[in-house]
């Protein structure tokens, strides 16, 4: 990748976290000004935790490269909305008594102005201050969010600045999905509306069948990410659960924590959320604990899963694409990590919640995503690192005792407020789309040429279901042929030319189906 030229300047969030030493989660984007050359993008997508880099040419020089107001209106046209950033600058304006009258002045110039009035409802929700200004009465309003670059939810107005709240969440408390060519194209393809009409064009007899194999396919997959291995009990208990998700209510705190109890062994069962410090981690060597992610405070896990609740009846509400709610609150969950046990599969439990609760999963269906997400496990784990490597790089002030209890010593809640949930949801669009075209499709296409072959192996030799079923197996397994020990073990009474027809029908219908 192209490297920053050594006199380009910092302009925008970047500008305004490193004169303010603002301890936060990167940008997805850092801005700088190059004294020559064209406008260009930096990006490394091998890095999902690397901001990309954007280099304006020198027409984009602010009037006052050192004036924090104008950082802050180019950030806001030019990089969208980070509220993290946002919130922790005006902290530090706020308390620094030289410069408290800063956001005062800049909205009093023009405070009918687009960036004046978001900066004025932003200042005054966030610090909790107001500004000596009177209500605007009159004026059209402005959108906080820009509806062709973000996911929206429906407008709530405030008459005093005039403007369209249309986070997804609240102020204090909000996730950002970015409107990406991937995630409009997948937009675009309507999945939903794909697998209905597959569904449609099967039996619901194999639906059916399909469905049951699925299921377990899924249960397994999502227990052997966790690499566990589970009880018959414990399988069982996990498949009538998700063949259970459409009769699941809305979730609330109690509903989350019987889900969360249905799922772990009795002994590991919470009744509330956790009341520990959680992490994962590794023990190098008897002194030496490698951390890979530290989850929220447990004092601060109520609050942000009343917040992640909120934010989901909003989205619902508001009708936001059903695959940016599910990677919301799944992903915002998994990463709250509110139970001592449980939350992965938790965390992948509630995707198929959403995709149900939105009507995007046919009924009575299943899309066995934790299957798609366990073929290719690097890639689940360099999307869960795009959040925690950049978190672990600010979450520095912890201690781990010889009985590996962890203690975090600094304030972190501000750092799960304001997640931006872009790279997760486009992994999990890639997900849905290659589990409906794989394992779904596949799935019902397998079960309809192996009932076609049984019929058509029957007509050749009447032998009993369960024979056929063998001889269909045991042949798959041999790529279409009999092997001799099994034609001596369990088809002795077949001639020779009854297996070579028996073997020709298997090869015709399963073998480039599988």
């Amino acid at each position: 990748m192209e490297i920053i030229p050594p006199r380009a300047k910092p302009i925008g969030y970047l500008w305004l976290v490193n004169n303010y030493k603002l301890n936060v989660i990167p940008h997805f984007r850092w801005s700088y000004i190059i004294e020559s050359g064209a406008r260009r993008v930096l990006k490394d997508p091998t890095n999902l935790s690397m901001p990309e880099i954007y280099l304006y040419d020198i027409n984009y020089a602010l009037e006052n490269p050192d004036d924090p107001m104008q950082n802050l209106v180019f950030a806001l046209k030019h990089e969208g909305l980070n509220l993290e950033i946002i919130s922790a600058f005006f902290n530090c304006i706020t308390n620094d008594n030289p410069s408290n009258k800063i956001v005062q002045k800049f909205v009093e110039e023009q405070r009918t102005g687009k960036y004046q009035r978001m900066v004025w409802y932003l200042y005054e929700k966030l610090s909790g201050s107001n500004l000596e200004i009177p209500d605007l009465k009159q004026g059209s309003y402005v959108d906080l969010l820009d509806e062709e670059e973000y996911y929206t939810a429906k407008s709530i107005q405030h008459r005093r600045y005039r403007i369209n709240d249309n986070l997804l969440g609240s102020i204090y408390c909000c996730s950002f999905v970015r409107k990406t060519d991937l995630l409009k194209s997948i937009e675009h393809k309507k999945l939903d509306v794909l697998a209905r009409d597959i569904v449609k064009s099967y039996d619901q007899k194999i639906i059916n069948r399909a469905s049951s194999y699925l299921y377990a396919k899924e249960t397994m997959s999502s227990y052997q990410i966790e690499r566990e291995v589970p009880s018959k009990q414990r399988l069982a208990r996990f498949i009538q659960l998700i063949k259970k998700v459409e009769e699941v209510p809305n979730l609330t705190n109690e509903i989350l924590i019987k889900l969360q109890n249905s799922l772990v062994e009795d002994r590991f069962i919470n009744n509330s959320y956790r009341i520990t410090q959680n992490y994962v981690g590794q023990k190098r060597d008897w002194y030496d604990q490698l951390i890979h992610y530290i989850s929220p405070k447990p004092e601060d896990v109520n609050g942000l899963m009343a917040d992640l609740l909120a934010e989901l009846q909003r989205m619902l509400e508001s009708g936001v694409h059903p695959i940016v709610i599910a990677t919301i609150i799944s992903f915002g969950f998994v990463f709250i990590h509110p139970f001592d046990d449980g939350n992965g599969r938790l965390h992948r439990f509630l995707i198929h919640y959403i995709l149900y609760r939105t009507g995007f999963v046919p009924v009575g269906t299943m899309f066995p995503i934790s299957a798609t997400i366990l073929s290719d496990m690097q890639r689940y784990n360099e999307i869960l690192e795009q959040f925690s490597k950049p978190l672990m790089s600010l979450l520095l002030d912890y201690d781990v005792n010889d009985d590996g209890v962890l203690t975090v010593k600094q304030e972190t809640v501000q750092f799960y407020k304001y997640i931006d949930y872009t790279v997760q949801a486009e992994y999990l669009a890639l997900c849905i789309e290659k589990t409906i075209h794989t394992d779904f499709k596949k799935e019902l296409l397998y079960l309809t040429n192996y009932d076609k072959t049984k019929k058509e192996l029957s007509q050749i030799v009447d032998m009993p279901d369960q024979q056929l079923d063998l001889f269909i197996r045991v042949s798959i397994q041999n790529n279409g042929t009999l092997s001799q020990s099994k034609r001596t073990t369990h088809f002795k009474m077949l001639t020779d030319d009854e297996i070579k027809m028996l073997e020709a029908v298997i090869q015709k219908n399963m073998l480039d189906k599988i």
